[in-house]
């Protein structure tokens, strides 16, 4: 009767052995309405594990570990930091007494945002620099600090310059015309996102300064690049003062109009190099632009610097000659006519190295027409220098104003006049008189009157038989195949 009794009636809560498997009949039905008829057994019950794996998402790999990002980039941020004391933006220099200061790390923060900050300590953490002490210059576009590396333990140190590009506070509404037709900005300026265009900004420099390092023109020295920071040699002494920029360069004594002579031949000669050896314009030369130390002349700032096919590098040319022309004027220094220095420089004859530079220059203050005087000549060489600079100068044959006339100049012989004629082939502007003499005599002379002459020379041009079965002779064929 118990056994009767069981089959039919289920059992009371208090009578389950376990409660787990105490189920209410309106539980039971909720969860039946989950199951589809599809995803039941043959005996009407549902089939729990088919229902699970359908309600599973698809392409899960659940064998597939979790790496916890957050967790290792707290741990990389926390060894890094370690080397938070080495970053100080002070002016110590190598022999002073620095003293520690909690404000330190502080100021650092506000200088230097978490980003950059995260940089440098990579930097230093791989030895390419093994401290940042205070900034060598200031500017709207960039910060450069001074930094001290230790290449040997026991060796000395090495002075080195840190350029941190400004990210948030830069501003490229300037830059449309450096970056318009420039190979690196292909898809334009993109104004809403200052980071990618710092980057590409700090590319460009890194890029300039290897070739014109590789070029033998004095410049720092490109070590790494990390987005927008950047790693050079330090342009200075061996206690961490750089060098004056031209500007504020201090030669005095009874040689001074001599040595400011030679700096401004030697300045003439490093843009002709850029422009034939590196191919770049600097498209920014300025007196504070360039360094100065014992005699020598330094190019530094060369992220604006565009190549020579760039749509209008000869305009920043001719800006360059402008403003180092007349810085050196101002010196006193006898300067040559800006349109002579720009076909000096852009000219593909003639030497690119010392001392050919010198001679070449030197040559071009001796064939100078000779002035009555000095005034004169200084309100000549002024009222040429503001025709040129006023000039339009073509880049290609498509933008030349009127095609025509200047066809006829260089027809009458008057090619060399041409603000453009270094952009032409040599043989248009001017031809060899020799050359010349023997076109002429040639068409004196006229055809030969001999025919047989002439049948000789077009036999030379006559046709063969042409190659293949299809162009056989049928008759020759056959004799051919009895012959055989």
């Amino acid at each position: 009767m118990a056994t009767d009794t069981s089959a039919s009636i289920p059992p009371e809560p208090s009578q389950a052995s376990e409660p787990s498997d105490v189920y209410d009949e309106h539980e039971n039905s909720d969860l039946d309405s989950v199951f589809t008829d599809d995803d039941r057994d043959g005996d009407g019950n549902p089939d729990i594990t088919r229902n699970y794996n359908r309600q599973r998402p698809l392409h899960s790999n659940q064998q597939k570990p979790t790496a916890n990002t957050s967790a290792s980039i707290d741990d990389q941020i926390a060894i890094l930091s370690k080397h938070a004391a080495k970053i100080r933006l002070d002016n110590v220099k190598e022999g002073q007494d620095r003293e520690k200061d909690k404000a330190d790390r502080a100021t650092s923060e506000q200088v230097l945002d978490q980003r950059t900050r995260m940089i440098l300590y990579q930097m230093i953490n791989r030895g390419v620099v093994s401290e940042i002490h205070g900034a060598i210059s200031t500017g709207k576009e960039a910060n450069v600090y001074g930094a001290v590396a230790y290449p040997d333990i026991n060796g000395s140190p090495v002075q080195r310059a840190v350029k941190v590009y400004k990210t948030a506070i830069l501003s490229f509404k300037d830059r449309e015309r450096y970056i318009a037709g420039e190979h690196r900005f292909k898809s334009g300026a993109e104004k809403g996102n200052n980071r990618k265009m710092v980057k590409l900004w700090a590319e460009k420099e890194f890029r300039n300064l290897r070739r014109i390092h590789a070029a033998g023109i004095p410049c720092p020295e490109p070590i790494q690049l990390k987005l927008h920071v950047l790693v050079m040699g330090f342009l200075g002494d061996r206690k961490g003062y750089a060098y004056p920029r031209l500007r504020d360069a201090n030669i005095e004594g009874e040689d001074a109009d001599q040595l400011w002579r030679q700096l401004y031949i030697q300045l003439l000669g490093i843009m002709r190099r850029m422009y034939q050896v590196c191919k770049l314009v600097h498209a920014d030369l300025s007196e504070y632009n360039i360094l100065y130390n014992d005699r020598k002349l330094y190019i530094i700032d060369v992220s604006q610097s565009v190549e020579h096919d760039h749509p209008r590098s000869l305009e920043f040319l001719r800006m360059d000659i402008k403003n180092t022309g007349d810085f050196f004027r101002k010196q006193g220094v006898d300067t040559l006519p800006d349109r002579t220095i720009f076909d000096f420089i852009t000219s593909s004859e003639g030497a690119v190295e010392e001392p050919g530079l010198t001679e070449a220059i030197e040559q071009l203050y001796a064939s100078r027409l000779p002035s009555t005087g000095d005034e004169t000549a200084a309100a000549e060489l002024e009222v040429d220098n503001e025709v040129f600079r006023n000039q339009y100068i073509p880049q290609t044959l498509e933008q030349v104003y009127d095609i025509e006339k200047d066809a006829r100049a260089i027809g009458e012989g008057e090619g060399d006049k041409l603000v453009y004629r270094n952009l032409l082939a040599d043989q248009v502007v001017t031809k060899p008189e020799a050359e010349n003499l023997t076109s002429e005599d040639e068409s004196d002379e006229g055809a030969p009157l001999d025919s047989d002459a002439g049948s000789d020379d077009e036999s030379k041009f006559a046709k063969g038989t042409p190659r293949g079965k299809r162009f056989e002779d049928k008759d020759e064929k056959k004799v051919g195949h009895l012959d055989s």
